[in-house]
């Protein structure tokens, strides 16, 4: 027996009872906030908290107020255009395929003349409503393909915060917008039952008048919905980021080891410019690299020396700077992934080379000095 039944025998009052923890959150047990880390890789996903409500509602107001003070242009530039193809239709008696596609060009250049200026400045409406919520934010993740997004979520059928909340939107949306509507018909509903008396520009003035009045009006009810929408998207969005105390922990450690892995390398880069060693790359005679992950710089002094010694050496940023103090002193650099890796690993600082590496390095040795000597 179901616990629906069970309930429903003990208790004829509560037959139809609703079972409220579908209404509860659905994380469950997600009391931590999100840290900086979270929302900054969400950021990178695309996942930002924002209202698809606002950027309609600011290009609704935009286009009412475009058409409101273009309205005359418009006007006369359409009636215009109208008389302009109706008089040349009448008056060319031939009237052939070839005609007939230039008119229809004709006519589409001045239709995209009169909704060009209306379009721009939607346009850029909507993309200042969706600045205006999550910054400039330009997330190539966000479109790759998930087959994640298209798989049915059975969890959505279920009634929960967010679709209680948009119902509840959508239903204060209907009841505003028919009530503002009714209202402002009912003001001007005698002066438009008298437009039959009036001619043709003043009449469809009128009408237009109060259409943009209804437009406007809820152009603006829509905008203090969607600020509303806004706040709720936010405070869904930080509800989702939400962390158990496991996952908080688990976080905490990796970003303390982030840190620590951070200080070690800046410690290290500030021993090695304490110790002099980059100095020593501007007197190298070849560095060689992999390509900017490792580079190690040589000097070889034949007579002098028995082998390459390996005078200066380091990874990423430290490999940055080995390679930017060679440019600038005129040290060659050399690519070769695998010995710049090999050499880093394997042989210390101020050591000379080991015999398996004498043959690599040799050769490059033997260009470097071909090619100083044709220079020369």
């Amino acid at each position: 027996m179901s616990l629906d039944q069970v309930i429903s025998e003990n208790d004829p009052d509560l037959k139809y009872w609703i079972r409220l923890q579908l209404f509860a959150a659905e994380d469950e047990g997600r009391t931590e906030e999100a840290s900086e880390r979270t929302r900054r890789e969400e950021r990178e996903k695309g996942n930002v908290p924002k209202s698809n409500e606002i950027p309609s509602a600011l290009v609704m107001i935009a286009g009412v107020v475009l058409i409101f003070f273009l309205s005359k242009y418009l006007f006369f530039r359409f009636s215009f255009m109208v008389k302009k193809y109706f008089h040349g239709i009448a008056k060319n008696n031939e009237f052939g395929a070839e005609a007939l596609i230039a008119l229809s060009r004709s006519v589409a250049e001045e239709i995209s003349y009169l909704l060009l200026p209306i379009l721009g400045i939607t346009f850029i409406t909507a993309i200042i409503g969706n600045v205006v919520q999550v910054g400039f934010l330009f997330s190539p993740r966000a479109l790759r393909f998930d087959l994640a997004r298209v798989s049915p979520n059975f969890k959505k059928v279920l009634p929960t915060r967010q679709t209680l909340f948009n119902l509840g939107k959508s239903i204060l949306k209907i009841i505003l917008i028919g009530w503002v509507s009714y209202i402002i018909i009912s003001f001007d509903f005698l002066p438009v039952l008298m437009t039959g008396d009036m001619g043709v520009i003043q009449s469809t003035g009128m009408i237009a008048y109060t259409s943009l009045k209804i437009f406007l009006v809820c152009g603006i009810i829509l905008f203090v919905i969607s600020i509303v929408d806004f706040f709720y998207q936010k405070f869904e969005f930080e509800e989702s980021l939400k962390m158990t105390p496991a996952e908080a922990k688990r976080e905490m450690k990796q970003e303390e080891g982030d840190k620590a892995i951070l200080q070690k390398r800046r410690q290290r880069m500030r021993d090695m410019i304490q110790s002099g060693m980059l100095q020593k790359v501007k007197t190298a005679d070849v560095v060689i690299t992999n390509p900017t992950h490792y580079a190690v710089a040589l000097v070889y002094e034949p007579g002098v020396q028995l082998a390459p010694v390996v005078i200066a050496k380091g990874m990423d940023e430290i490999a940055l700077i080995i390679r930017r103090i060679a440019r600038e002193n005129n040290v060659p650099i050399v690519e070769n992934r695998v010995q710049a890796r090999m050499l880093y690993e394997e042989v210390e600082l101020n050591q000379p080379i080991p015999e398996k590496f004498f043959h690599a390095v040799s050769v490059i040795i033997t260009k470097l000095d071909k090619y100083k000597r044709l220079r020369a």
